[in-house]
């Protein structure tokens, strides 16, 4: 783990292959008041996403680029259920990478794009290129 300011996350999400207008989105969800890391993960390591569940706008589920860990709740990594719910999905880690990891911004709440809420809460970057590392174990209880 290695502790890292604005300008090293960006580098870290550029290296990923994260273009520079994404790149800024990202670092807008993590709170920089707090320490931010390049975390490492290795086969075995367990993340969990809230993923949409099917509406009008989004007909399937998707896997996306946010994770957070064991507890994880939309409020503190300030998302919402927006108009369809989500679903808690467990992913098991098949190959080491490394991503960014830090506290989410506390973002204003929009129930049509399913973004905002309080923040606080331990969450996950992986850019695309990474999401074959992870293997999905499928739903679970919400906490």
């Amino acid at each position: 783990m290695r502790i890292l300011n604005r300008q090293a996350a960006t580098d870290l999400l550029r290296a990923q292959g994260v273009g520079a207008a994404e790149t800024e989105k990202v670092l807008g969800g993590f709170d920089f008041s707090k320490p931010i890391y390049e975390q490492e993960f290795w086969p075995g390591d367990v993340l969990y996403q809230l993923i949409r569940l099917p509406s009008a706008v989004q007909p399937s589920m998707a896997t996306g680029n946010w994770f957070g860990l064991a507890g994880i709740t939309t409020d503190n990594v300030a998302i919402n259920d927006g108009l369809s719910g989500r679903q808690a999905t467990k992913f098991e880690v098949t190959a080491h990478f490394s991503a960014l990891e830090g506290s989410a911004a506390e973002l204003p709440v929009n129930i049509g794009t399913a973004i905002g809420g309080r923040g606080g809460g331990t969450q996950v970057f992986l850019p695309r290129m990474l999401l074959g590392r992870l293997q999905s174990m499928g739903p679970v209880e919400r906490w």
